[in-house]
């Protein structure tokens, strides 16, 4: 995922937290016809050599990769925009098509990472009064650092401002 910082906007500071996409929805659609193509080409020419139980193998092939490609398609403008205002804290997420907000009065807020134990992802939580939210689940540790470094940096950016 990526990360934005935008400052200087009349409701407060800003931080967007992006997925990190490299598969465009054109780009899905010629990997599933590619996948598709391939797989049915060899499919039909087993079948036609004698092995016909290859068939609907490749025909869940298809359908796997169909199913996987759709997923990515759905989650692909998933992402977290965070707002702090001078009172409140406001955390919006959009996964698949559905918004959910969270929000917090600023002067409460919490910032906290929890580092990771053995195999397990370092987890990024903000919240206050006992109610956290995971923020930025899908960055990769050192992205999730620089992004815990920048909210409380732009939380105490606000604080002067208030």
């Amino acid at each position: 995922m990526d990360t934005r910082a935008i400052s200087d906007l009349s409701h407060g500071q800003y931080v967007w937290v992006w997925p990190n996409r490299s598969l465009s929805p054109r780009g899905m659609l010629l990997v599933f016809i590619v996948v598709a193509v391939v797989a049915m080409i060899v499919g039909i020419g087993f079948s036609l050599a004698g092995a016909w139980l290859i068939l609907p193998f490749a025909g869940l092939e298809i359908t796997v990769v169909g199913v996987v490609l759709y997923w990515l398609f759905r989650h692909a403008d998933d992402h977290e925009l965070i707002v702090i205002g001078d009172e409140r804290v406001t955390i919006i997420r959009h996964c698949c098509g559905h918004e959910r907000r969270d929000e917090f009065q600023r002067y409460w807020v919490k910032i906290i990472l929890e580092r990771h134990h053995g195999w397990y992802p370092s987890k990024l939580k903000m919240g206050s009064h006992g109610r956290l939210v995971v923020i930025g689940h899908e960055l990769r540790d050192e992205a999730r650092q620089a992004l815990f470094a920048q909210l409380n940096q732009t939380l105490h950016a606000t604080d002067g401002a208030v």
